[in-house]
């Protein structure tokens, strides 16, 4: 088949997680707090620590999630969408989707033992990278790096460096130490050097609840989420992390594209009119760094295609589309009616590099070219 696309943001949310995920891969003095799928008059849910978390689709409620998250979707009794390897890859030819990279939500999770976080971190990653095994060009699941102990980070990434991972989340909202910390420097180093791009997801602080939807407060909160990453681009630029690491990519995802154009002029201003960092000597202006190192994910952004198709908005070499599947708010199964009225006129060769060819450099994915 023709493969139109390559989706650089898709979802491998905790509901559609096997139950014995982290039961069969804790250590077995964690298994009693760790991670399980437990029965409850709302249906299957997650309960870790003791307390009931959120919902499993790996249970009796299976069935009922199946039709509420993917309606007049083929799907049998007991499979998890987006957690089996043969589903994922059938779903994304339904779309004409070559590859996906995939998110987790586990950087989500308020756990209070230290210990145990790690290993459920260690847990899902090795899980994420047994679904990369299956199909390595077309199924790109991200592991979490436990980025609340820098300290621990180094030795995470080179362990799934030799499992072969070509990319990695970086959590920036948990952060343990900031961005422009030297303490990350062997992360960026180390990715830099195994070509393992370094991609960080719009969010929250782990454990955040959504605010609840009264006078106006959630639709707020979801206005302005897109933005939430906008001190973390200014960090890598400014902390000098892809001026000494020239060759490292950073994505990213689901923030869209039309605002940042702003942010990265901004960026540029602050260069033109502030007296120069005594720590941080950069050579080139922020926009720059960015067309070289720095990728947005979007999924329909009509104003931010506008101005892809410029010349003058910093974004033409940037952007790269995802499909955000299987979110409601996406645009799978058919992303076509979206992406042709959005790249109305566009030149082919852009619009071919940022729906396809962009991703597949930055993610090494080799096939689906025509």
């Amino acid at each position: 088949m023709r493969y139109e696309y390559i989706s650089a943001d898709n979802h491998l949310d905790t509901r559609w997680l096997p139950a014995d995920l982290w039961q069969a891969r804790l250590p077995s003095k964690m298994k009693a707090q760790g991670p399980r799928v437990v029965e409850t008059p709302e249906g299957s849910q997650w309960e870790w620590e003791g307390k009931v978390r959120g919902p499993a689709a790996a249970g009796s409620s299976n069935e009922k999630m199946q039709k509420q998250y993917f309606p007049n979707i083929d799907l049998k009794p007991g499979d998890l969408p987006s957690s089996t390897p043969s589903i994922v890859l059938h779903h994304m030819d339904m779309a004409s989707i070559y590859a996906g990279v995939f998110y987790g939500d586990t950087r989500k999770w308020a756990i209070q033992d230290a210990e145990l976080k790690l290993e459920v971190y260690r847990a899902y990653n090795d899980h994420a990278m047994e679904m990369n095994a299956v199909n390595p060009d077309r199924i790109v699941v991200l592991p979490n790096l436990p980025t609340a102990f820098p300290d621990k980070c180094e030795a995470e990434l080179d362990r799934l460096i030799k499992k072969g991972a070509k990319a990695v989340e970086f959590g920036v909202f948990d952060v343990g130490a900031p961005i422009y910390d030297t303490v990350w420097e062997p992360i960026w180093t180390k990715a830099e050097e195994a070509g393992v791009a370094i991609c960080c997801h719009i969010g929250d602080k782990a454990g955040t609840p959504y605010p609840e939807n009264r006078r106006g407060s959630l639709l707020a909160h979801f206005s302005i989420v897109p933005m939430v990453l906008a001190p973390h681009i200014a960090q890598f630029i400014f902390g000098g992390i892809v001026e000494r690491h020239p060759k490292l990519n950073v994505s990213f995802a689901e923030c869209r594209v039309g605002w940042v154009p702003f942010l990265i002029s901004w960026m540029d201003r602050q260069v033109h009119e502030r007296k120069p960092d005594p720590d941080v000597k950069l050579t080139m202006l922020p926009s720059e760094y960015i067309k070289r190192n720095v990728t947005f994910t979007f999924e329909e952004d009509a104003v931010g295609v506008e101005l892809v198709k410029t010349d003058w908005g910093y974004i033409k070499d940037s952007a790269i589309w995802g499909a955000d599947y299987p979110h409601e708010q996406g645009t799978w199964p058919n992303p076509k009616p979206v992406i042709d009225k959005m790249f109305a006129g566009a030149d082919e060769k852009l619009k071919r590099a940022v729906l396809f060819d962009r991703a597949a450099r930055i993610f090494s994915i080799e096939g689906g070219r025509s």
